[in-house]
């Protein structure tokens, strides 16, 4: 499953970097702390043996020496970087019959039924601090899953729902389920007490969905197949904060974060079926919805020098109001040629992390 969202994400992000960063710039220079040269904040100070500070950088009069202003343990660094390796897992979709008994109405598989493995992927973040000598903070941040797949298979003979109202006769089916998942945001961050930083920026993702069955026909032996595809891409705003939970000292510290968002949902889907020999047939649509994003998550950093932390992490997101691949089937008439965007899904995710974060 490819995707060109990452390409869109950094576009998306540097432009609005720079916005960002000419809005702090604009009210540093108001206030009169822009520095003559330079940014204020000063490099990373050892607090202890394995520690360092996370307060954000100092200010001075224009043209002061920074040395008058930053004293030992005072000043917090220009630039932090973060890296991981997350692992998530996601949850099943809501029901829709997928496989029926040949003899029966009996039900043999349920998309409600598939329960993704968890899947990895890369988390990276930046933030600037104290841009231009301004109390505020820029944060660029990116990751994806795009390894969540179940397959399974339905032996002998069944029928294999291809829309709302039809079936194929089918053996010995196979059917497989793919999703992928990817995010990127640009936020402003601003230190309110010395535990609490708020934030608010741009977010965009893109959730693309594949579901694919496949088999014999009972009758006619001939090659069946149903392929359905749902995307959405999201673009929007959200609110956030990070607060210090625990500070346990020996270099050890424990953040919580939280963050939600409304977001443009431009949506579609298109499903195939195949009969070899007998049909081909197509139909697609798209669609647009308000939808939501919210977060929360643990992150807890060990220092192990002044500029290098260890870092685990948990992150739980609840994304609603988008199209699942499966959930488009009873929204698809072949017979009327007629098909609709499913905008109703819901899916969570969770998992953990672990990297490293450096500072300088």
């Amino acid at each position: 499953m490819r995707s060109c969202v990452p390409t869109r994400i950094v576009s998306i992000a540097v432009a609005l970097a720079c916005i960002g960063w000419s809005v702090a710039t604009t009210r540093a220079v108001a206030q009169g702390v822009y520095p003559v040269s330079g940014n204020l904040a000063c490099d990373v100070a050892a607090v202890g043996p394995g520690q360092y500070t996370y307060q954000q950088p100092c200010e001075g009069p224009i043209g002061g020496a920074l040395a008058e202003y930053c004293a030992p343990g005072c000043c917090g660094p220009r630039w932090s970087f973060a890296a991981e390796a997350i692992a998530l897992q996601r949850s099943p979709t809501r029901s829709q019959s997928l496989f029926l008994s040949s003899r029966s109405t009996a039900e043999l598989l349920n998309s409600k039924d598939f329960n993704f493995p968890v899947a990895f992927g890369p988390k990276v973040s930046a933030i600037r601090h104290g841009v231009f000598g301004s109390d505020f903070d820029i944060e660029v941040g990116y990751f994806q899953v795009d390894g969540f797949e179940v397959n399974t298979y339905v032996p002998g003979n069944s029928r294999m729902v291809i829309d709302i109202n039809d079936t194929f006769l089918s053996t010995n089916s196979s059917v497989r389920y793919a999703s992928a998942l990817y995010c990127g945001e640009v936020n402003v961050r601003w230190q309110w007490f010395d535990w609490l930083t708020l934030l608010s920026g741009f977010r965009m993702g893109e959730l693309n969905e594949q579901y694919n069955a496949s088999g014999t026909g009972t009758f006619t032996s001939n090659p069946l197949s149903l392929d359905v595809n749902a995307y959405n891409h999201l673009y929007g705003y959200q609110v956030g904060a990070e607060g210090e939970v625990f500070n346990l000292g020996c270099g050890l510290q424990i953040k919580g974060l939280c963050k939600a968002g409304i977001f443009g949902n431009f949506a579609g889907q298109n499903i195939r079926s195949v009969e070899t020999g007998a049909s081909d047939e197509s139909l697609s649509a798209v669609s647009e919805r308000v939808s939501f994003l919210g977060e929360v998550g643990l992150v807890a950093t060990y220092a192990i020098t002044q500029r290098l932390a260890f870092r685990a992490s948990y992150q739980a997101m609840w994304l609603e109001g988008v199209a699942l691949a499966p959930e488009q089937i009873d929204t698809s008439n072949f017979t009327a040629g007629t098909a609709k965007v499913n905008l109703d899904g819901g899916v969570f995710y969770h998992g953990g992390g672990l990297g490293f974060e450096y500072r300088f």
